[in-house]
């Protein structure tokens, strides 16, 4: 009886445990998917791409472009972040431009002024939220671009470089001229290694020269700066430093991440230079014996793939050889005894997903298999190791990385596999112009018509850039298409992205072995199933402030209770708040465009003297990432570029300024110094009345200006302009040094005085309230002492960056006959760009613009987003 009731004691216990684990293997999914859906709240990513109205430009032109800035993983156009910034950076890894663009229509959109003296080379386009900057740079848009210098049209530079060693580089340069091919000698010519000393070339008769430099193989940057002289022109360029030829990695990337024994496995491959891009190889693959096993050979960009079955006690390796004749040994990876590895073939339409295990071994390990997209999940369920096999149609996923893991019963990672998914659920895009051909000068109607892939109209927004096929080939590596869906998501650098959308099985093949050899970037899988999440480290941007602490000059200490207050006059912006107990401070600027400047004051109060007042300085992310060379024209067709260019420059603009060597300028009177608060002063001292009639100090200077009335008291000097002031309080007027409001003027040198100016009235209203007694404006010799001489601590003016205004692309409109016949030349190279076009509830939207001059065709690039996520993405052909 006893022997019964334990037995059914146990019994029940026995099928409570399995009722639990039954339970708790249902609340596994339940738990993961969870877990995903809270980090992508605490942590939700944006994604950025970047059309510009083509591949390549002059100095001197406009970068015109447009931002998307999307939601991670949906793709939705995202409003959260309120700014997107956008630089240009040269090959010294150096901002030469950055603008700050605020949403209008809807959309972020502006253009970059590329300066006139910028060397010819390979700059980088960067576009980012501060938001972004929680992560690193490698997930920030960067698009490389090429920029010519003018006389790119004449000169053409070919560089070769033989590496000596590691660190000893010998540079060989050849000019020529660019239609003929002949060699050009210039009257001079240097070159200097990442902007240090310049080193004069010798120039041959047959156009060459050669240097040698030393440049660690671990620098970064790597660029020359090449710069070459006749009389009448300065040619500059930067030329890129390639890491050595000799010198290559090969990584082995078993499919599911491990080799399992005895099983056949699929094994990719990655060659790579040391500077990250890929270069072929050939190789065998030969066990710890010696004895071969497997010829390899790159089949794309340094990928490639073999089976192996890996023997109990068996190693394996790779003697692998590059294009230069340099062999290398590199270990394959161990194969294992247990454990899983996932595998995705796709037969048609259908992904058909399998565990290999090692053979021979039977392990039933609790599994779970989980799919996701971008973070969106889409399967979470127990494995099935009697089938050991899913089948799913591939549509039912979404285009783009399909992140593959599974798990065990820890929801420790055990294998993971990416696989892209390439569908037609992007947006149908037609274009259609009104004619099939067009004369000189002519409108051109286009309309375009946006569906789903079942005919139904979309509402959404997209950009249109228009080229003349004569001197702009369109970039056919990269676009809208290749960023979302695979570069964003994918670590490293992917070489021609645009290469795995061609829908060939060519392109298919190369595509899942760059699945197999990159990885997921957006968040770590291990981590996250445990519940430890990433969090932002950077806030959303939703408005501008000044921030900084107020200290005492003499003790260092923070100050609190201080009332600080700044102020635009320009803008008519006023805005004060109180410091701390750290003495800090923070003050809303709203929003104000670019080049507008600011005074910031800690106001002094009894008891409290000299402050000093420290304004946080505006921190931009360092350029980390190696510059990748740009789609390139070719050198004939750039010429033609940059001459049709520069015609348009110089008729827009006037002659291009050209730097001189050496000029001495004599001049009859130094111009008058302005303000950038007012245009013209009611009274004025020049430098030249104060160097004639020289003073004690600056009140005797003031006496000499009509109407301005100095007394000189017991308790100080005092300074009153006739026609302001009020008949009670203090008719002082308001002291500005610099541009700066100060509380008096004791303390500036009589020597360093440039220019003194008196406002009152409407002059001084600029100044609002504060200037009602009038103004007394004091310009110091700055180019002298290189910062103003009178500012006090706890006085600062700042010129933040602000938004950038919209601005309009100029196209001409040809609207009557005399336009149409008029003998000035249409030398465009864009055609037409338009940031902003949207749909109506039909989904049909329109635009138009004129054709220049030469016949021709042009190429249009259609690139946007549908509200709901889907990408458009169309060319089109215009026939002049």
């Amino acid at each position: 009886m006893k022997r019964l009731v334990l037995g059914v004691i146990f019994c029940s216990v026995f099928t409570l445990l399995q009722a639990q684990s039954v339970a708790e293997r249902r609340h596994i999914p339940d738990s993961l998917a969870s877990l995903f859906y809270s980090q992508l709240n605490i942590f939700p990513q944006e994604k950025i791409y970047v059309h510009t109205d083509k591949p390549y430009y002059i100095s001197g032109e406009k970068i015109w472009f447009r931002a998307y800035l999307v939601d991670a993983i949906t793709h939705v156009p995202a409003s959260a972040s309120r700014y997107v910034y956008v630089e240009l950076i040269n090959p010294l890894d150096s901002v030469i431009v950055r603008v700050k663009i605020r949403p209008d229509e809807e959309a972020f959109y502006g253009h970059l002024l590329i300066p006139n003296d910028v060397p010819q080379g390979n700059y980088s386009l960067r576009a980012y939220t501060t938001f972004m900057r929680s992560q690193d740079e490698a997930y920030f848009f960067t698009k490389a671009i090429h920029i010519g210098e003018p006389h790119a049209r004449n000169v053409h530079t070919e560089t070769r470089f033989f590496f000596e060693s590691a660190q000893r580089i010998h540079a060989t340069f050849r000019f020529s001229d660019v239609h003929t091919s002949a060699p050009w000698i210039p009257h001079s010519a240097t070159v200097s290694v990442n902007d240090g000393k310049p080193m004069n070339l010798r120039v041959e008769s047959d156009g060459t020269s050669t240097i040698n430099f030393d440049l660690p193989a671990t620098s970064r940057p790597r660029a020359l700066l090449l710069e070459v002289r006749t009389s009448a022109m300065l040619y500059r360029q930067f030329i890129q430093i390639p890491a050595s030829d000799n010198d290559f990695d090969v990584g082995f990337y078993p499919e599911g991440g491990s080799l399992m024994l005895g099983t056949p496995c699929r094994v990719v491959f990655k060659a790579l230079k040391s500077d990250g891009q890929p270069t072929d190889i050939i190789g065998r693959i030969y066990d710890q014996s010696g004895v071969m096993i497997e010829e390899i050979k790159s089949e794309h960009v340094g990928m490639g793939h073999f089976l192996l079955s890996a023997e109990q006690g068996k190693t394996y390796y790779a003697i692998c050889e590059n294009a230069q004749g340099q062999s290398k040994r590199f270990e394959l990876p161990a194969a294992i005894g247990h454990g899983y590895a996932l595998s995705i073939h796709q037969s048609r339409d259908v992904l058909y997903i399998s565990a290999l295990k090692p053979a021979g071994i039977h392990q039933h390990n609790e599994l779970y298999l989980m799919a996701h997209t971008r973070g969106m999940v889409h399967l979470i369920e127990p494995w099935d190791h009697e089938r050991n096999l899913v089948a799913i149609h591939k549509d039912v996923f979404p285009s783009g990385v399909l992140h593959v893991v599974l798990f065990d019963a820890g929801l420790n990672p055990v294998s993971e596999r990416l696989f892209f998914i390439n569908n037609q659920d992007r947006a149908q895009v037609a274009y259609r112009p009104d004619k099939e051909e067009y004369a000189r000068r002519s409108l051109v109607k286009s309309t375009v018509v946006l569906t789903d892939p079942d005919g139904h109209p979309l509402a959404g927004s997209f950009s249109v850039s228009v080229t003349s096929d004569r001197e702009v080939a369109p970039d056919s590596t990269s676009n809208i298409l290749t960023q979302l869906l695979l570069t964003s998501d994918l670590r490293g650098h992917i070489e021609n992205p645009a290469y795995y959308f061609r829908d060939t099985p060519q392109s298919a093949y190369a595509l899942d072995l760059l699945m197999c050899t990159q990885g997921w970037r957006r968040y770590s899988m291990a981590e996250l199933a445990q519940g430890r999440f990433s969090f932002p480290a950077s806030p959303l941007e939703v408005g501008s402030e000044i921030s900084g602490t107020v200290k005492n000059v003499l003790m260092g200490r923070p100050i609190e209770d201080v009332e600080v207050n700044v102020i635009s006059f320009p803008a008519g912006y006023f805005n004060s708040v109180r410091t701390n107990r750290e003495g800090r401070f923070y003050l809303p600027l709203g929003e104000l465009p670019d080049s507008t400047r600011f005074m910031v004051s800690a106001e002094p109060r009894r008891g409290v003297t000299r402050m000093d007042l420290l304004l946080d300085a505006e921190t931009f992310p360092l350029r980390t990432l190696s510059v990748v060379p740009p789609f390139a024209p070719d050198k004939s067709r750039f010429a033609q570029y940059a001459h049709r260019a520069e015609q348009q420059y110089t008729d827009e603009g006037g002659m291009r300024a050209t730097l001189l060597s050496a000029a001495v300028v004599v001049a009859e009177r130094k111009p008058p110094v302005k303000s950038v608060f007012y245009s013209e002063p009611v009274r004025s001292i020049t430098e030249e009345d104060i160097e004639r009639f020289p003073g004690l100090d600056v009140y005797d200077h003031l006496t000499r200006i009509p109407g301005v009335l100095v007394h000189r008291g017991e308790f100080g000097t005092s300074v009153l302009i006739r026609g302001t002031g009020t008949f009670f309080g203090d008719n002082s007027p308001l002291m500005v040094v610099d541009d700066i409001v100060v509380s008096n003027i004791d303390m500036v040198s009589i020597n360093n005085i440039a220019q003194i100016d008196v406002l009152k009235g409407a002059e001084a209203s600029i100044f609002g309230g504060r200037g009602s007694n009038g103004v007394i404006v004091i310009h110091t010799k700055k180019e002298i002492t290189g910062r103003i001489a009178s500012e006090p601590f706890h006085i600062k003016t700042l010129l933040p960056l602000g938004f950038q205004p919209p601005a309009e692309f100029y196209a001409p409109k040809y609207e009557t006959a005399a336009l149409r016949n008029s003998p000035k030349p249409d030398l465009r190279t864009t055609i037409h760009w338009q940031p902003v076009v949207q749909t109506n509830s039909l989904g049909e939207a329109s635009f138009e613009f004129y054709t220049a001059d030469e016949p021709g065709s042009y190429t249009v690039i259609i690139e946007g987003l549908c509200r709901d996520g889907q990408i458009i993405r169309q060319t089109g052909r215009v026939r002049r």
